[in-house]
């Protein structure tokens, strides 16, 4: 009894040397994938812990999906080893949500009336999905700067571009990071998108290739007007618009901004599928693009375009179910025209 008592300590020890083993070679893979690297041996441990307590969290959701009571999957990526403190404070704009009622924006907000002649259900498109077009261009990775707003902006006026133009350019994130704070946005602090049309109507705005990402702001300014690729004429901003109108707005307009919010594990983590979380409150903290759409009803999908680079989500974007203002897609929407 007690030789059998012992064998079956033994092997238990084997396989908790066996996981531990495992789990370090996973931890060494994830490092090198996301280009981790740490200051000393004590603070590898730390984050090691952090990541191993959001894998579990990752396997715990993703068990509920394969069975069937989820509608979206999870996985690691580059965030895994911060806390959901430290994440919602490096990637979240927890100002975005009070910075959008702002009185003293000058905007003469899109009387909704304006888009009762494309609501009609049977004039909506099914489907919309701008990227087949290519009016969609590449997703980027804004790293540690709060430039999601611009990452918005710049996205809902390269598809004006392309849609109306025959355009097909990425346009410069970083002039605005480094130039719009005349109209409240804050650099790698945070903004809103809307804030970076009135800068690109009075001034124009340059391409990612003459004025390229840096994730950070410049002391100053760089804008050259003479490498300027558009002005635009006008922009528009629609506040708690019905998620049937923003569907018809999408169809006629193109690629939109939207605010949304993103501070949940759930979002953080989404690797694919339809996300539908009814934790995703109302209190916007993040700008994205609107690119598409499936179906007119509430059993449709929204199409997202992030700007957490290609390794989170989809390729870099979600699908989010329709029908819930979920995580408050309908709160803020805004777009300019050319």
């Amino acid at each position: 009894m007690i030789i059998s008592l012992f064998v079956m300590w033994i092997l238990s020890v084997m396989s908790m040397a066996l996981s531990n083993s495992i789990v370090d070679e996973q931890w060494k893979i994830w490092k090198q994938a996301y280009g981790k690297s740490y200051r000393d041996v004590e603070e590898d441990r730390a984050r090691r812990e952090i990541w191993l307590e959001n894998l579990e969290k990752i396997a715990a959701h993703n068990a509920q999906y394969h069975q069937g009571n989820s509608t979206y999957e999870m996985a690691m990526n580059e965030f895994g080893d911060l806390t959901s403190t430290e994440f919602v404070e490096l990637f979240t704009d927890s100002a975005m949500y009070e910075m959008a009622n702002y009185t003293d924006d000058a905007l003469s907000d899109i009387e909704l009336e304006e888009l009762e002649e494309i609501e009609e259900v049977s004039r909506i498109p099914k489907e919309v999905d701008w990227r087949q077009m290519g009016y969609v261009r590449d997703v980027k990775n804004q790293g540690s700067c709060l430039s999601c707003y611009a990452f918005a902006a710049a996205g809902a006026l390269e598809g004006q571009l392309a849609k109306k133009r025959n355009q097909y350019v990425d346009l410069s994130v970083q002039n605005i990071i480094d130039c719009s704070n005349e109209f409240k946005n804050y650099g790698c602090n945070g903004g809103l998108p809307y804030r970076a049309f009135k800068y690109i109507k009075k001034y124009g705005i340059e391409t990612d290739q003459s004025y390229p990402y840096q994730a950070k702001r410049n002391d100053r300014c760089f804008f050259n007007s003479f490498k300027s690729v558009t002005t635009i004429k006008e922009f528009k901003r629609i506040k708690n618009i019905g998620e049937k109108k923003l569907a018809a707005l999408v169809a006629r307009v193109g690629p939109v901004s939207v605010l949304v919010y993103s501070s949940l594990n759930s979002w953080r983590f989404y690797k694919s599928g339809i996300f539908d979380d009814v934790d995703c409150n109302k209190r916007v903290d993040h700008a994205v693009v609107l690119v598409g759409y499936v179906g007119v009803s509430s059993r449709g999908y929204w199409i997202i375009k992030n700007s957490w680079g290609k390794s989170w989500g989809e390729e870099g974007y979600m699908r989010m179910i329709k029908g819930k203002n979920m995580c408050g897609i309908k709160y803020c929407v805004s777009y300019p025209t050319i």
